[in-house]
């Protein structure tokens, strides 16, 4: 999955903003936005959420590894991607829900 800070500079590349565009339209200060484009810190969710709204993406996209809101015209197989990852994610819930059952059952046999 991509990183947060290269999704950064891509999304800023894409639309032609520069670090202190986007610290003047999310009240970030501008080095704190360079931190989070070189990578040193992260955005706490506050901050990602203001970042989210001034480049025109959805807090999801940051975590999903699916494409911005924006690029879906562009991306045919999003659809088919999201779907696979809501399937994975159904089998992993339902793997840990068998497991924790199994270790209900064993502490139970105790």
């Amino acid at each position: 999955m991509e990183k947060i800070s290269s999704r950064l500079k891509r999304l800023l590349d894409e639309k032609g903003l520069k670090q202190t565009d986007l610290a003047v339209r999310t009240s970030i200060s501008q080095s704190t936005i360079s931190k989070y484009v070189r990578g040193a810190s992260e955005p706490k969710s506050r901050e990602l959420h203001a970042i989210s709204k001034a480049l025109g993406v959805s807090m999801d996209s940051w975590f999903s590894g699916l494409p911005p809101a924006d690029e879906y015209e562009r991306d045919e197989n999003w659809k088919f991607r999201a779907a696979n990852a809501e399937r994975t994610l159904r089998e992993v819930e339902a793997a840990v829900l068998k497991y924790n059952q199994g270790k209900k059952i064993e502490s139970s046999k105790k």
